[in-house]
Formats: structure tokens, sequence, C-alpha cells
């Protein structure tokens, strides 16, 4: 019983962190209300992707000596007071650079760790399809915030409230549920895994595979992610219809990781991840080739969510095949830090460039290159496994 109230406890803390992915809302009503330039709306949300990998590593750390609950109650603390000093900033983009960015970046770091590191440790013979459902709730996450940032803008709220509700909500719900995260004692375990050196790990092929991987394929889905609704108010995609794409977004990136997961359990991480980001690269550059409608455009948007979320399963998964689930914790926020950078640089870039030429096109054929860069280096690695394979037989 223990293992499956962590797996839910871990899905709902997942899918309150998650609520980040609803950010082009927030991002739209800060641009409209209170002046902010894209360039500013993406800083805020680059920092909370770049803030929460960086603290993993700390967390990472801190697992080995503190409760994993305690480690929830930081996070929702931290989720609550950043979200409540973001509410009072009077649309200063400093206070809710350091409320949202800053310390809910940091309280979804500690929040991602557990969520995603305890359930595995229950399941190791299913890592692929554990983590792709505890990293589902991640993605699932907009849903939910997208349909409450509905019902309070649509009251004739102010996008601030709505960050106090959300504070309020969501950091009690991370707190509650972090009383039903439960460890695996050692004795339980079936095999402790070898113990890693972080530092030859960091310097090994094995390490820079994943990182580079993990940074081009995020990079290409987050510049696109925290501006899905700027994108398609300038194609004249109907408000409805913007509003739905972010739930449709967060649906299909739920199913992505979910489906991802289980196909690396069967056919292996490389060729998971190379199908992934070459599915990612195709569908965003149809968003430069084909006319938008409001039907094509949800289309488009579900397919790009669907292979953006591969990424936050299968490079987990590889970490934890090749060192253990029991080094996950300690190793995965390293590989995870691709993810980090890539936060910083993915939506500032598509802020730069959607300031600079006013619109959205080469910001989108970027996201597209790099993505096909990840999946090319993933083919490569995968076609030198299997030379290998062939070799020795």
């Amino acid at each position: 019983m223990k293992k499956y109230l962590t797996l839910f406890a871990s899905f709902i803390i997942m899918l309150c962190i998650g609520s980040v992915y609803a950010w082009s809302i927030i991002a739209s009503e800060l641009i409209s209300k209170y002046h902010f330039s894209a360039f500013q709306s993406q800083v805020i949300f680059g920092s909370i992707i770049a803030i929460f990998p960086a603290t993993m590593i700390l967390v990472g750390r801190l697992g080995r000596k503190i409760k994993f609950r305690t480690i929830g109650y930081i996070s929702g603390i931290l989720f609550f007071v950043g979200y409540f000093v973001a509410s009072h900033s009077h649309g200063n983009f400093y206070i809710i650079l350091l409320g949202i960015g800053v310390l809910a970046g940091i309280a979804t770091g500690f929040g991602y760790w557990l969520a995603l590191t305890s359930p595995v440790q229950w399941f190791p013979e299913k890592k692929g399809l554990i983590t792709g459902i505890a990293a589902a709730g991640f993605g699932l996450g907009a849903i939910f915030m997208s349909e409450i940032s509905n019902i309070v803008l649509a009251n004739g709220k102010d996008v601030l409230q709505l960050l106090k509700i959300v504070g309020i909500s969501y950091g009690l719900i991370i707190l509650l549920l972090s009383n039903f995260i439960f460890q695996v004692q050692k004795s339980a375990e079936n095999k402790l895994d070898k113990p890693i050196n972080t530092r030859s790990f960091l310097s090994s092929a094995t390490f820079r595979k994943l990182f580079f991987g993990l940074f081009l394929g995020t990079f290409a889905g987050l510049m696109i992610i925290g501006s899905l609704k700027i994108i398609g108010e300038q194609s004249n995609i109907s408000g409805h219809h913007l509003v739905l794409s972010i739930s449709l977004y967060a649906i299909a990136n739920f199913l992505g990781r979910l489906v991802w997961g289980y196909a690396s359990d069967h056919i292996g991480a490389n060729i998971s991840v190379f199908l992934a980001l070459i599915f990612q690269s195709i569908s965003l550059i149809l968003l430069n080739i084909i006319t938008l409608t409001d039907m094509s455009y949800l289309i488009l948007v579900f397919l790009i969510g669907f292979g953006f979320g591969g990424n936050f399963v299968l490079f987990a998964k590889e970490t934890a095949e090749l060192f253990g689930v029991n080094n996950l914790g300690l190793i995965y926020p390293y590989v995870f830090l691709g993810y980090a950078i890539a936060g910083i640089a993915g939506p500032m870039s598509g802020g730069i460039l959607f300031d600079l030429s006013g619109n959205f096109s080469y910001a989108i054929a970027l996201a597209s290159l790099m993505s096909l860069a990840g999946s090319l280096l993933f083919l490569r690695e995968y076609l030198t496994q299997r030379h290998k394979e062939r070799q020795s037989h």
C-alpha cells in the first residue's frame, strides 16, 4: 500500500508544481495589464526552469540526510511564499521575478526531486513506466492551471489575485500530500546499487550524451511552450481555442510521458529519444509551413506536446538504468542541468527573436533545428550501439 500511496502523492505534487507550464496565460496578462515585454515575461519563466533543476543538485544530497516528506514540506512552504510575494508586487517585474522565478523555482526543485525519486525506488523493475507516470503529473498540471486561470480571470479578478489563489491552494496541497510519501527501507531493497563517484561521472561521455540530449530537446519545447498563447494570437486563433490549446498541450505532454516511458522499457532509451525528438522537430516546423486555423493549430500543439513529453521520462529512465535507482536522485540532477540551461536559453531566445522581428517564425525555426540536432545525436548513439552488438556476434 505504501508504494501506491507514494506514487499517487508524487503524481499530485507533480501536478501542482507543473502549473508552470501554463505560464503563457500569465505572461499574456502581464504583457497586456502591466506592460511587460515578451522578453521580461520569458525571463521569469526561464528563471523557474533554470533554478529548479539546479536546486535538485542540493536536494539530491539532502535526500540522503533528511526524510523525504521534509523535502515535501519545504517545497509546499516555498511555493506558497513565492506566489504570495508575487501577488503583492503591484505588477513590479523584479518582485514577481523574485517570487515566481526564484522562490517558486526553488520550491519546484524540491518537489520535482521528491516526486520523481520516491516512486522509482518502489518500482525498480518498471523504471520507464513509473518515471512516466510520476513525470506525467508535471505535464498535466497546465490543464488545471489553465482552467483555474480561465475561471478566475473570467470573474473579473486580476492576474495578481490569481497568483495568490494558486499559491495558497497548491502550497497547502503539496504540504498535505507530502505526508503520504514513504521511503524504501534499505532492508527492503532488492539490491544496493554501487555508489557513484560524481566527479568521474561528470567527465564521462555518458554524462555528455545525456546532458546535451536533454538540453537540445527541451530548448526547443521550452522556447515555444511559454509563448503558445502569443503564437496563436498572431495567427488570429480564437480566444476559446487559445485557452483550449494550453490544456491540449498538457494532455499531450501527459500522454507523451506515459507512452514514451512505456515504449522505452521495450525498445530502449536511445531509439526512443531519437523518435521523440524527431517527432517534436517536425511538429514544430509545421507551425511555419502550414496556414494555421483553429483546428490545425490545436493539432500541432498536441503533436508538439506529445514529443516534448518524452524528454522528461527517457533521460531519467536511462540514468536509472545505467546507474541504478538508488543513485538516480544523486546523479540525475546533474543531467537535468541541461534542462536548466535550456530554461534560460530557450524562452529568452524566443523572446528576443520575437521582440526583434515582431513574430515567432524565426524562433520556431530555431526550435525545430535544435530538436533535430538532439534526435540525430541519439540516432548516432543507437547506430553505434547496434554496430558494436553485431561485431560482438
